[in-house]
């Protein structure tokens, strides 16, 4: 299994001013090329680090937020080669693929032609893209439809928290991962993030959720201004003291191979 973080900002402000960039994740497991929540940058990021879009399996979106679908109709056109080859699968939230009540969709009509396959996923639901296997899991966010996901491959389970805050159940659909990317948005010290934590992840929501699922990773990443102030690193060498299971926080373009 490959992982690369095209980017590890999250927030309106972090990825507004780029303090990191917010491209999304790149993923490789049993044969398959997967791209994880395409935010602002990650067309123009996927080039400089020579990701295969043309060749891409899935594209996957977790909600409708921008910081984790800005780019995702330049990438179906990149994808598709300008629509003249159409192939993939396309799975995301039904509010990023159809868009839910007052929430507007993020994939236009005009690029879903140019996908294979679409799926809308609800809590749940699964799809295999090959030998992978891809659940959706449930989130607590401000996108009342957002997901994670669970990729399970042949020899690693990867899990996707997605946005949300931790609430008790959540480490029930993560429980057999073996790595876990956390949206680690806010630290211990949140100040006027406060009011946030309710759709959020902190530091301490990532602790409940590590020692009830203790995993053989934890990477942290999509850090908002607050967060990379004190440094990410310091709150992924805390949460490892305190669990006693290996945290890493990641680095924009950082490469992970199992």
């Amino acid at each position: 299994m490959k992982i690369q973080f095209l980017g590890t900002a999250g927030g309106r402000t972090s990825v507004s001013k780029q303090l990191r960039t917010s491209g999304g994740i790149y993923i490789e497991t049993s044969g398959k090329k997967l791209y994880l929540d395409p935010g602002p940058g990650a067309l123009i990021h996927s080039r400089k680090n020579n990701i295969p879009i043309e060749t891409l399996d899935a594209i996957l979106l977790s909600h409708v937020h921008q910081d984790h679908t800005n780019d995702i109709n330049t990438m179906i056109d990149a994808w598709s080669e300008g629509g003249k080859n159409i192939k993939g699968t396309l799975i995301g939230s039904i509010s990023a693929i159809d868009g839910f009540e007052d929430i507007e969709k993020i994939v236009l009509n005009y690029h879903k032609n140019h996908v294979k396959k679409i799926i809308a996923m609800v809590e749940n639901d699964s799809t295999d893209i090959g030998q992978v296997h891809i659940t959706a899991t449930k989130t607590q966010h401000s996108d009342p439809k957002g997901i994670g996901f669970i990729i399970k491959g042949e020899y690693k389970i990867l899990s996707y928290i997605g946005d949300g805050c931790y609430f008790e159940g959540l480490e029930e659909y993560h429980k057999n991962s073996d790595i876990l990317i956390v949206n680690n948005i806010f630290p211990r010290s949140r100040t006027d993030a406060d009011k946030k934590i309710g759709y959020h992840m902190d530091t301490y929501g990532t602790l409940k959720l590590i020692n009830k699922i203790r995993p053989e990773l934890v990477i942290l990443q999509h850090f908002a201004q607050t967060i990379l102030a004190i440094g990410p690193e310091n709150e992924a060498k805390w949460l490892e003291e305190q669990s006693g299971v290996k945290v890493l926080a990641a680095k924009d373009f950082e490469i992970f191979e199992f």
